[in-house]
């Protein structure tokens, strides 16, 4: 009896040792699900080391430069930390019009892809329809304590551009697919409801992130 309660108990830790578990997100990033990561940064003087070792991991990852703060001398150390960029998975960054200019022409060789709402330097190869003051409310809503699944999910009334309507348009080869305007008939009906707060630009970059693993899988 003991022996068959030892082999039971072995079997156990042995089924449990085989599930697989989801890589933890680098330090300094966020996790945002299925192994994708987000990077912020705030000062790439104070930031760099810690983004070195979110690109070194390999994971998938987004990061921010928004609203970075970066003087000219330090744009080697972006591209320091960006040269040791290993493997095939996405990595993909997020620019506005505030973005650091000393950042321009390392974002602008395109070896990763930039998303950005317009007037955005350097011009992002994925646009995305949000006003400039929006998406300022949106991304300060994070540091002000707003849940990062809040400002992910979805939309106002019925409209919808999430990842299959991303994928779609990845697939032919639209990548600055807009969603659709604001149903009418909702507007009338709630003309005084405020507009939630959505971070439309880090929401298309995790749709873009489960457009492209949907299409391998499909693959």
């Amino acid at each position: 009896m003991n022996s068959i309660r030892q082999f039971l108990v072995l079997l156990a830790l042995g089924l449990v040792a085989a599930i697989p578990v989801p890589a933890a997100a680098p330090a300094g990033a966020v996790d945002l699900g299925q192994g994708l990561a987000y990077f912020r940064v705030h000062s790439l003087a104070a930031d760099a080391a810690a983004l070195e070792a979110a690109v070194d991991a390999g994971a998938a990852l987004v990061i921010d430069v928004r609203y970075a703060q970066a003087e000219a001398a330090d744009a080697v150390k972006w591209e320091h930390a960006l040269a040791r960029r290993r493997g095939s998975a996405l990595l993909c960054v997020l620019v506005s019009p505030a973005t650091p200019e000393a950042l321009g022409p390392a974002l602008a060789d395109g070896h990763y892809p930039t998303l950005g709402i317009a007037g955005s330097v350097p011009p992002p190869q994925v646009v995305v329809g949000q006003k400039p003051a929006a998406d300022r409310q949106a991304y300060e809503a994070l540091e002000s304590g707003t849940a990062l699944a809040t400002l992910l999910s979805g939309r106002i009334g019925k409209e919808r551009y999430d990842e299959e309507a991303l994928m779609h348009d990845f697939s032919n080869g639209n990548t600055a697919g807009e969603p659709p305007p604001p149903d009418a008939k909702n507007l009338k009906d709630a003309p005084d409801k405020p507009e939630r707060i959505v971070d439309r630009v880090l929401q298309r970059a995790l749709h873009l992130h489960r457009a492209l693993a949907a299409l391998k899988q499909r693959g």
